[in-house]
């Protein structure tokens, strides 16, 4: 059998005792939020859970939410409590005003069976279940977390046509050779999160598994790109990053005006998508970005971990 999204959709509609409402878009940046979502549905279909959406005030929202780049592939709820009340970690206590309070527990009153994202996020994200032999007959869907999650990218990250398009433009302007290898350097805010990589490793990872030397580099730091022709003359290296990019910071991403939120998310969809078509990719499981591809690709290489982790 053929796994399909029409296939996941009668699966997914067919659990009909609990449902959850994941709210995608409410705290991080983009594949932060993705890589979550992926392991919710996952989650999901282990324990017999209708997924559902609620992307309605996504930080990345240009006019509607998930669907502004990506084809549906599951009912969107629209109810705003999602808004405040569903996010990644609550207690009911958080909220000091008692009609706050009083309006969040007589939702999950009315609501009994169905899950907000708070409920199962540290499950899909505990050790055990990174750990688990995953085997879903209905979809064909068996092995480890990482190899499932592949299979679910395939599924629900898929572009609308806008977007499809935008990208290819992007993509065309570069003029890449048919083979190369993608790099991921994050500089920006990641160093709250974990210790910033030097791009020399890059270039000795890259080295040890391929003669190749063209190279796509997706950052965030102009200055990287610049660094690594000026100390790497042997390489080409490619990139979409603008000289007035000085590192990404998830804060002032949120200040833009929704047109440059979609520039932006494009952009970085672009970079993604090149990636993914990469001979092999080397980049830091740290990273979202690197999660991610690290779920997608077989010849994904972290200069961080030596195995792909959930980030």
């Amino acid at each position: 059998m053929e796994v399909t999204l029409e296939k996941y959709q009668e699966i997914n509609d067919s659990f009909k005792g609990k449902s959850l409402v994941f709210h995608i878009g409410s705290d991080a940046g983009f594949y932060s939020e993705l890589n979550n979502m992926i392991l919710a549905i996952i989650y999901c279909l282990r324990w017999n859970i209708r997924f559902t959406l609620y992307s309605a005030d996504a930080n990345f929202k240009h006019n509607n939410g998930w669907t502004d780049y990506f084809l549906p592939f599951c009912e969107e709820i629209t109810d705003d409590f999602h808004h405040k009340y569903n996010i990644r970690y609550n207690d009911p206590f958080f909220y000091t005003h008692k009609l706050e309070r009083l309006k969040y527990l007589l939702w999950r009153l009315k609501h009994k069976h169905t899950y907000l994202t708070s409920d199962v996020f540290f499950k899909f994200r505990s050790v055990d279940f990174e750990r688990e032999k995953i085997n879903i007959p209905e979809l064909e869907l068996k092995g480890n977390l990482r190899a499932v999650a592949g299979s679910i990218i395939d599924l629900i990250y898929r572009f609308n046509e806008k977007t499809y398009d935008e990208i290819s433009e992007n993509i065309k302007k570069i003029g890449l050779p048919d083979e190369y290898i993608g790099f991921h350097i994050r500089r920006g805010d990641k160093f709250v999160e974990h210790e910033l990589e030097d791009y020399n490793k890059y270039i000795i990872k890259s080295e040890e598994m391929s003669s190749i030397r063209n190279a796509y580099v997706f950052t965030d730091e102009y200055e990287i790109v610049e660094n690594m022709r000026r100390d790497y003359p042997e390489w080409t290296f490619y990139t979409l990053t603008t000289s007035s990019e000085k590192g990404y910071f998830h804060q002032d991403f949120l200040k833009l005006n929704v047109q440059e939120k979609r520039e932006s998310m494009v952009k970085l969809f672009s970079s993604i998508e090149i990636l993914k078509n990469s001979v092999l990719f080397v980049g830091t499981f740290s990273s979202n970005p690197g999660m991610f591809l690290g779920m997608y690709m077989e010849r994904a290489y972290g200069i961080d971990y030596d195995q792909w982790l959930l980030w």
